[in-house]
């Protein structure tokens, strides 16, 4: 297998310590067969190209990209046909990117570059808060209070 179980989970829960309404939830089985058709799809749209199924180590876009297509996959078996909210849903991002990627792939519009993977875990992408201050204050709401003290009323 290109990717693992948990690969793919940590791109479907939004936070990986609570997968609750996520399709990080299904089963290793579920996940398991969403790889292997993630995989067989990789293997198909690149062997034009390259020598499928790669063998180890597997470049790491390849990972990626299956990876990210086992997800969608995952997510659609999840959703049982219930649509996307909207089209920014970060799976679905993920999924047409990788299709992208593939199809340039074939095409030999792009490359894969050559070098060993990364480890398992330390490229995943993740949204991160970079603001450290504090963005509002408790006076900023109008809600009696402020500096951390109860006001007085005017009555």
């Amino acid at each position: 297998m290109y990717v693992t179980a948990d690969a793919v989970r940590a791109v479907l829960a939004r936070d990986p310590n609570n997968p609750i309404g996520t399709a990080a939830e299904l089963g290793d089985a579920d996940i398991t067969s969403a790889i292997t058709s993630a995989e067989s799809e990789v293997d198909a749209a690149l062997a034009v190209r390259y020598t499928t199924p790669f063998a180890d180590p597997v470049p790491q876009l390849v990972q990626d990209l299956t990876r990210d297509i086992a997800a969608y996959l995952a997510d659609l078996l999840y959703r049982q046909g219930k649509d996307y909210e909207t089209t920014n849903d970060p799976v679905l991002l993920r999924y047409q990117r990788a299709k992208d990627l593939l199809d340039k792939l074939a095409s030999g519009k792009r490359d894969l570059p050559s070098g060993p993977p990364v480890v398992e875990g330390a490229a995943t992408m993740r949204a991160h808060n970079r603001y450290t201050g504090d963005l509002f204050g408790l006076d900023d709401f109008g809600l009696g209070v402020r500096s951390g003290h109860v006001r007085r009323p005017y009555w």
